[in-house]
């Protein structure tokens, strides 16, 4: 997720590079998001007096409604923010369960036990997602939590139109995670073009919505997902939630072309990838001369 300050407002929510983008432009700002509901939500905010963060906040968990594989409230993400005329950025990617150990996915024989890493219940880490939406708000935010996710909240409660890509999307998860988890229990009745909706997600919504990320890391939602833990043989403990924070970090800074570029530092990759990328551009300079724009040479 990233919220850029130029000379007006700009918010670009991104998780799905081969999504779908839908924009908005607003005057004064413009919103972008991998669907139209999380689209429509930013603008939303953005229209009420809202500010970027609370716009990137509502949109995440809209998305964890109806676009939950750019974003939802089990997993994690990074923030690089530009508030106030300063860089900030806002590590609140998902942390191994105290339990890990380095052979966890290896068997007897010290051989990896093919998928045991990517599906099911030892797959999973911390989640961070609602603490780093929390910690953003509580620094940055201007309309009240809750506010910003009623949206979300309704989506869930009274349901949504599932778009052909979310469909196709839960349908390889479904072939890929049957027997292995719950996730057929509670998608495999979602068709595309039609209403899905998910009572219980609303109710979480509603006690984050109450009582903000404590409830979430200390509380029943806590108390829910650790004894799924607990089901299938996962490792997160209530201590590992408890613990759980959510880290502000110096942004990457990266000089180009006369501008200075603030993006993600470590433990994200993307930055230094991009330092890396424009690096080789300006000692390759020569190379670049006299080649249009997005040309293929």
């Amino acid at each position: 997720m990233r919220v850029v300050t130029f000379k007006t407002l700009a918010l670009s929510v991104v998780f799905a590079v081969s999504s779908p983008v839908y924009a908005i432009a607003l005057e004064g700002g413009a919103v972008a998001a991998p669907d139209q509901y999380g689209a429509d939500v930013a603008a939303q905010i953005l229209k009420k007096g809202g500010n970027a963060v609370d716009a990137a906040v509502a949109t995440a968990f809209t998305l964890a409604v109806t676009y939950p594989e750019a974003g939802n409230i089990g997993g994690g993400g990074f923030m690089t923010l530009f508030m106030k005329g300063k860089p900030y950025f806002l590590d609140y990617r998902e942390t191994a369960p105290k339990a890990a150990s380095r052979n966890m996915y290896l068997d007897e024989k010290g051989d990896v036990i093919p998928g045991m890493s990517l599906v099911g219940a030892r797959a999973s880490g911390v989640p961070g997602t609602v603490m780093g939406l929390w910690e953003a708000h509580q620094k940055f935010g201007k309309l009240p939590w809750a506010e910003l996710l009623t949206p979300a909240i309704g989506y869930a409660k009274n349901g949504f139109k599932v778009a052909d890509k979310q469909y196709m999307y839960g349908e390889a998860a479904i072939k890929q995670l049957n027997g292995k988890t719950n996730f057929g229990d509670y998608f495999g009745g979602m068709k595309a073009g039609e209403t899905f909706r998910q009572p219980e997600l609303a109710k979480t919504l509603e006690r984050i919505a109450d009582k903000g990320a404590n409830e979430f890391y200390q509380g029943e939602t806590a108390n829910l997902l650790v004894a799924q833990m607990q089901h299938d043989n996962g490792l997160i403990t209530k201590q590992d939630l408890a613990d759980y924070k959510a880290v502000w970090r110096k942004p990457l800074r990266v000089n180009f072309d006369g501008n200075t570029l603030y993006t993600a530092p470590l433990p994200s990759s993307g930055g230094v990838a991009l330092a890396q990328l424009i690096g080789i551009k300006q000692q390759l300079s020569d190379d670049f001369k006299g080649v249009p724009l997005n040309s293929a040479r």
